[in-house]
């Protein structure tokens, strides 16, 4: 799964249909990663959303049916604008209350410090943690949360390993791994990324996991995935949908 921003679509044209043909779902992380996201008026919304999905259904040779976007930062109005511009599925609803923190940190990096308190914190920390059907006014749009442990609502996401200790990370994983939900695991690209190799943005370096050695970051980013593959089924998210296999 790769949720991408379509703005440089045309020009990664050949990386997306690379990406297609090794079997790789592209889906949409918004027209060009604007936060507060929920925020937007519903024109700028719609740009974002209907934009992006026609951008990345050109490049990658296969129609986008799924959405990301930015900070998990959804609500009702958004999700009906979701499915309004001809998605099938959303994956941004974040159900752990650990999602206030993540609020909290996008306020520090905003420049638009009001608008962060319209974002949407309590309705989504406590939503489903299984893969549903929004209605709404979202009408069939499904909705694929981000991973959490079946009790507590721990984040199980590759960034969140940054935040606190690797062992309270690895107990997370394997409480996700043990239940019978589906794990929905997500990463950034700046977990593979170095500071000074890559010539990234010095802004980057807030990242958490930015200032770690690449070698360390790529291993234990091989390690997790390879610990997730041994216990389930890799598939994309389409597939599942296709398959009606999330219910």
């Amino acid at each position: 799964m790769l949720f991408t921003i379509a703005r440089d679509a045309e020009a990664q044209r050949h990386v997306l249909r690379h990406a297609t043909s090794a079997g790789h779902e592209i889906a949409s992380h918004s027209l060009t990663h604007p936060q507060p996201f929920s925020t937007l008026d519903d024109d700028a919304l719609r740009e974002q959303l209907a934009t992006s999905r026609q951008r990345l259904s050109e490049a990658a040779g296969r129609e986008v049916v799924g959405f990301r976007a930015p900070a998990w930062d959804v609500n009702d109005r958004v999700l009906r604008l979701v499915c309004e511009a001809g998605y099938r599925y959303d994956a941004s609803v974040f159900p752990t209350p650990v999602l206030i923190a993540s609020r909290l940190a996008a306020y520090r990096r905003s420049t638009r410090k009001r608008s962060i308190f319209a974002m949407d914190v309590v309705g989504h920390a406590f939503a489903p943690i299984r893969p549903h059907v929004l209605g709404n006014g979202a009408g069939d749009l499904v909705e694929f949360p981000i991973a959490v442990t079946p009790r507590l609502r721990l984040p199980v996401y590759h960034t969140f390993a940054y935040f606190v200790p690797q062992r309270l990370f690895l107990r997370n994983l394997r409480a996700l791994l043990g239940s019978d939900l589906p794990v929905f695991y997500e990463f950034h690209a700046a977990d593979l990324l170095d500071m000074g190799e890559d010539d990234v943005d010095p802004r980057m370096d807030r990242h958490p996991g930015m200032r770690e050695p690449l070698a360390r970051k790529r291993e234990f980013l091989r390690e997790t995935l390879s610990t997730i593959t041994a216990a389930r089924r890799v598939t994309t998210y389409r597939a599942a949908l296709e398959g009606k296999t999330w219910h």
